[in-house]
């Protein structure tokens, strides 16, 4: 369940603003914008849309952490990727007109200001240049997914679980001593399921990782003495 905020800032005056399509948004429709969204909060675990449900609207993050995942016919859950602040959910079932085809969950306390699906599609009629930021994120959400098909098919999985960590780790981990630390915002439940192998597969690769000293893992929590060394294991577990 979600509630409202009050909002306290205009969208150009927003820190993650330059990130978010509406900052191609004229002068004189920021009223109109800051008039028409509508800032929310949700809790950790709330559900911000569900696959297959009718889009109604465009939603910019500006706090928290939300997982993308798609449900399989056969029940399946896959975690398909992150969302930060910043990030602007709900862009394809938007511009198709259809309902959504992901799952948008909360993952930490988090923020959100939307605009309505009627009120986004006149400002984009005013606004061509919006209109098109917002193509070319679906595109570039389209390229983010055929990446991951082709490192799947190409990379070994321990490849691709030290690219995964390293990634976490740059977002998420602060120095302590002279290690990064990061606390993990998905469970090894859902990792498994974003790298497509088994939880015991997991486990494994994990074992190793930390018998070779590149990661430590306590629960939720991992660490590395150098992200550098990480992100190069990746790289020779690629290439061979």
């Amino acid at each position: 369940m979600s509630f409202d905020l009050p909002v306290t800032r205009s969208c150009i005056d927003c820190q993650y603003g330059k990130h978010t399509p509406w900052h191609g948004v004229p002068a004189r429709r920021i009223q109109a914008l800051d008039r028409l969204r509508r800032r929310r909060g949700l809790n950790e675990g709330n559900t911000l849309f569900r696959q297959d449900a009718p889009n109604e609207g465009l939603h910019c993050i500006s706090q928290g952490v939300f997982s993308l995942s798609i449900t399989h016919e056969n029940g399946t859950d896959v975690l398909l990727r992150l969302a930060y602040p910043g990030d602007t959910l709900g862009v394809r079932a938007f511009l198709r007109g259809t309902p959504h085809q992901t799952t948008a969950v909360a993952l930490t306390e988090a923020a959100v200001c939307t605009i309505a699906r009627r009120d986004a599609l006149k400002l984009t009629q005013d606004a061509p240049g919006v209109y098109k930021e917002l193509v070319d994120r679906c595109l570039a959400e389209m390229d983010r997914a055929e990446t991951s098909i082709v490192e799947q098919a190409c990379l070994s999985n321990r490849a691709r679980l030290c690219r995964l960590l390293s990634d976490l780790l740059e977002r998420h981990g602060k120095p302590v001593g002279t290690r990064l630390v990061a606390r993990l915002p998905i469970s090894r439940g859902t990792m498994a399921g974003m790298l497509g192998i088994q939880p015991e597969s997991l486990s494994r690769l994990f074992s190793r990782l930390k018998a070779d000293r590149l990661i430590a893992l306590s629960g939720r929590n991992v660490s590395t003495g150098s992200l550098a060394a990480l992100r190069a294991e990746a790289t020779r577990a690629a290439d061979g």
